[in-house]
């Protein structure tokens, strides 16, 4: 199997020759947009790793609401649970068309217990989450709507944007009730605040994408001080 294990976070640190063996025994996948990946409560029997576009992580409460925990970049490792025979705690969902590699979790706690790096980097890539899941509970505590939301946006540009003419375009649909479950906010709260930078031309939608035109002018927004906190 071909692949460039330098981009793999998984395998990082790992001398040449292991890393490109266990390319070979990776089982490769190809993902149509809107395919589940694994499904929160069911056995974790497989790491996972995207090569080429993009998933979705999501949670499910007790009274229904979907929480979307993190969008997964190329390189990064997901599916952990399985390195310590659990179940998986979200469901995965591809975004767009995308192609992941995944290992038998026997097949990488064995490696782990002979190439210590790869446990480095599974533990690095669960502090960068724990980071990540501390900052969003910092936001949800402390910062109103407007802000919530602009820092949101500005994390996804900052993880997938692309530049184009009309400004930095999310390459993947993202809905207002994504931007919701992302920022634990109404529907209705999410789409006023959209429309009213619509309207002020900071951002756009084509083709059920989120355009961001002027990234500096959302960015600002987290410097604007707001009077009261909206629920």
């Amino acid at each position: 199997m071909s692949g460039d294990a330098a981009a793999i976070g998984l395998l990082a640190g790992l001398d040449p020759e292991i890393a490109a063996s266990l390319l070979e025994q990776a089982q490769r996948r190809i993902l149509q947009a809107d395919e589940v990946i694994f499904t929160e409560g069911s056995p974790a029997q497989a790491v996972h790793v995207l090569v080429s576009g993009a998933a979705r992580l999501v949670q499910t409460t007790f009274d229904g609401a979907r929480v979307i925990i993190k969008h997964v970049i190329p390189g990064e490792i997901f599916g952990s649970p399985a390195l310590l025979n659990g179940t998986y705690p979200v469901d995965a969902v591809s975004v767009t068309d995308s192609v992941e590699l995944q290992w038998p979790s026997q097949l990488i706690r064995d490696v782990v217990t002979r190439h210590p790096p790869i446990a480095l980097n599974v533990i690095r890539d669960l502090e960068a989450r724990l980071r990540e899941m501390e900052s969003r509970l910092r936001d949800l505590s402390n910062e109103p709507v407007e802000q919530r939301l602009a820092r949101t946006i500005l994390r996804l540009v900052d993880k997938f944007g692309v530049h184009g003419p009309e400004g930095v375009e999310i390459p993947f649909p993202v809905s207002r009730q994504d931007l919701a479950d992302l920022i634990g906010c109404t529907l209705h709260t999410v789409s006023r605040t959209l429309q009213a930078w619509e309207a002020q031309r900071q951002i756009r939608r084509r083709r059920r994408r989120l355009v961001v035109a002027d990234v500096d002018a959302v960015a600002k927004i987290l410097e604007t001080p707001l009077p009261s906190k909206q629920k």
